[in-house]
C-alpha cells in the first residue's frame, strides 16, 4: 500500500510539473501574440484610416473576410467612412490575442482589437478582428462607429 502511495504521489507530482511547465510555455507564447498583433494591428488600423483606402484593407483581407464581403459593399462603406473626413489624430488601440483549439478548426489563433481616432467631424472606434495563418496576421473583421 505504501509503495502504491509513493507511484500515485510521484505521478501527481510530475502531473503538477508538466502543468506548470505548459502554463509557463502558454504564458510566454500568449504574451509574443498580443506584442505581434497589437503592432500589426496598430499598423493596420492607420494604413486603411488615414486615406480611407480600400485597396490597404483589401492587401490585409483574411481569405474568410474575402469570403464573405463583396467588393460592392465594401465601397459602399468605404463611401460612408470618407463622411467622417480626414484623420487628425490616431489614438492606438486595445486588445489581445487568444488561442483557441476545436475540432473542426483546430488551433485558431485570433485577436480583436479597439483603435481610437478623431475626424475631421468627430471621433470614432475602429474594430478590428485579427486571425493569423502561419506566420502571418491578417484581417477577419473591420468595423468602424462614429
Amino acid at each position: 500500500m505504501k509503495k502504491v502511495l509513493m507511484i500515485l504521489g510521484g505521478v501527481f507530482l510530475a502531473l503538477v510539473v508538466v502543468a506548470i511547465a505548459g502554463i509557463a510555455i502558454v504564458a510566454v507564447k500568449g504574451s509574443a501574440l498580443d506584442t505581434e498583433s497589437k503592432q500589426y494591428a496598430g499598423t493596420a488600423i492607420r494604413a486603411v484610416i488615414s486615406g480611407w483606402d480600400m485597396n490597404e484593407l483589401e492587401r490585409r483581407a483574411s481569405p474568410e473576410f474575402k469570403s464573405v464581403v463583396k467588393d460592392r459593399d465594401l465601397e459602399k462603406l468605404f463611401a460612408m467612412f470618407r463622411r467622417l473626413g480626414k484623420l487628425k489624430k490616431y489614438e492606438g488601440c486595445r486588445g489581445q490575442a487568444r488561442i483557441s483549439v476545436t475540432a473542426g478548426h483546430g488551433k485558431v489563433i485570433s485577436a480583436a482589437y479597439v483603435g481610437s481616432a478623431e475626424f475631421e467631424t468627430g471621433p470614432a472606434e475602429i474594430n478590428l478582428s485579427l486571425i493569423k495563418h502561419g506566420d502571418q496576421w491578417q484581417i477577419l473583421g473591420f468595423r468602424v462607429n462614429s
